[in-house]
């Protein structure tokens, strides 16, 4: 299965349907999720479409997983216009250079970070309740068009104490937020305090939150929710504002099931 990675100006021309050369998709009105089949006829929802509302009952099987981070790299910040994306300061600023001290394992596959990114509120919901904000950390098994994906989804919902991994990102949009188009360098690391802290995961296959909305991405949700402080809440908010797909119905009649638990292997 081919999953491509695009920018807004790439998938009008790739799959606008309408040949509507000024849709520009969006989260909110008629740019809209529910008005994503102009990028791509997949957003309307085939058979496995993401985000999902998680329940507890549907996770049954287990498997074991391992996220590693060997060695930190040089990273920036990039606002793409739809998100705040933290990725390789190498490659293409729309097709990211693949991390390779960054993996996720899992059934004898290695799957390279690509890039990490936020969602506010989350996209997945757990027993029908979305949490305050959702970061997916992108990998895949090479650099090749026919890669197969995995993405690990994080949520962080309201607490007392700020998350420390977050610290750099919030201290740039508190100096200064980074323009859209534009990116700038950040010190911090790839995922290495966040993977500790994730314990076990809700797993299914899904796809892309995003137009083209691909399918066959493989999902780890982690069950561990991570806090943010008030402070810190507020400054993502500020960028972030809204930029959530909502949840879609399951149309192949089959049940996600879970890989769990497991623990990450985090050198």
């Amino acid at each position: 299965m081919t999953l491509q990675f695009y920018s807004s100006q790439q998938l009008r021309k790739k799959y606008n349907k309408r040949n509507d050369e000024n849709f520009e998709w969006g989260y909110l009105g008629s740019n809209g999720p529910a008005y994503w089949y102009q990028v791509n006829e997949t957003c309307k929802g085939i058979n496995q479409q993401t985000p999902i509302d998680l329940k507890l009952e549907d996770f049954v099987n287990s498997t074991k997983i391992e996220l590693n981070v060997a060695k930190e790299t040089e990273l920036i910040l990039l606002n793409n216009g739809h998100t705040y994306q933290v990725q390789r300061l190498k490659g293409n600023i729309t097709v990211p250079e693949l991390n390779y001290d960054a993996t996720l394992k899992v059934g004898g596959e290695t799957y390279y970070l690509f890039q990490f990114h936020f969602h506010m509120p989350s996209e997945h919901h757990v027993e029908g309740r979305d949490l305050l904000m959702e970061g997916h950390w992108v990998f895949k098994t090479s650099s090749d068009k026919n890669a197969k994906v995995a993405v690990l989804g994080v949520f962080f919902d309201l607490g007392e104490n700020d998350e420390p991994s977050l610290k750099p990102i919030v201290d740039i949009i508190n100096d200064k937020p980074v323009e859209v188009g534009k990116y700038v360098s950040i010190s911090m690391s790839a995922g290495k305090q966040i993977f500790k802290k994730v314990k076990t995961v809700y797993s299914y296959t899904g796809s892309f939150t995003i137009p083209p909305c691909t399918e066959g991405v493989r999902w780890f949700v982690s069950q561990d929710v991570l806090s943010i402080s008030p402070s810190q809440f507020k400054s993502f908010k500020y960028v972030l504002k809204y930029n959530s797909r909502f949840k879609q119905k399951r149309l192949d009649g089959g049940e996600p099931k879970s890989h769990q638990p497991w623990k990450p292997n985090v050198l």
